[in-house]
């Protein structure tokens, strides 16, 4: 699919950039948290007992992997950034008959309405230019009562809040340039990127775009004191 926004050229050359080398300095740099928030994450999902999950944004394959291992869904992993997409159907642990791998677009994904159980997505929202677009474009494709969830970074409160921005201002631009360039990039944007992102779209604000795309039982929930956020909601 062709580039259609800024925020879509820019989320397709910094992950393309990462992609070979992505799950390591994801798991370091995120304090260690990133296997745990993933299982938070698909266990939102796992009580629907959906039958069919589009997990969009896969990157490496990693949300995937945690819901065949608490789910008996068939999982659709898709991600714009081909690099990536390849990068997941390599996984080892996504080496299973029910998941297939599909390049495409959030903001477009040119798949059926209704056509899944369950969506999930990480860390996608900070990459588009359309916000409420983007949560109607998939919330089309889940069928009435389905369910989605989202990942996605959070900035803690009070007396944690100084050293989210120590953490994200200094240790995470010093430490991932060390890694490489492309991951040195990531270090510089993601801290600005999450601020930004919350003073756009502040949680009571985001809640509120998922219920004007079609969503009931909207909520939000914070993990790792506060440095991450799950929102649920489901298909009315």
């Amino acid at each position: 699919m062709g580039d259609r926004t800024r925020r879509t050229r820019h989320a397709r050359g910094l992950f393309a950039g990462i992609s070979s080398n992505y799950d390591t300095p994801a798991k370091l740099f995120g304090l260690f948290q990133y296997r745990r928030w993933h299982r938070e994450l698909v266990s939102r999902l796992a009580p629907h007992t959906p039958s069919l999950v589009l997990d969009m944004c896969t990157g490496t394959g990693a949300v995937a992997e945690e819901l065949l291992r608490q789910t008996d869904s068939r999982i659709v992993a898709a991600d714009l950034t081909r690099s990536m997409l390849k990068a997941a159907s390599e996984r080892p642990g996504l080496r299973s008959p029910r998941v297939s791998f599909i390049e495409t677009d959030a903001q477009s994904p040119g798949l059926a309405d209704g056509s899944f159980d369950a969506v999930v997505f990480t860390y996608l929202l900070r990459y588009v230019e359309d916000v409420p677009t983007v949560l109607s474009q998939l919330g089309r494709l889940l069928r009435p009562g389905g369910v989605m969830a989202s990942l996605e970074f959070a900035i803690p409160n009070g007396a944690w809040h100084p050293l989210w921005l120590l953490h994200t201002r200094v240790v995470l631009p010093l430490g991932l340039r060390a890694v490489s360039r492309g991951w040195g990039e990531v270090g510089g944007f993601l801290g600005p990127s999450i601020s930004e992102f919350y003073r756009r779209w502040p949680p009571d604000r985001l809640e509120e775009a998922w219920r004007e795309a079609g969503f009931g039982d909207v909520s939000t929930s914070r993990l790792s004191l506060g440095g991450a956020a799950i929102t649920t909601g489901t298909r009315l």
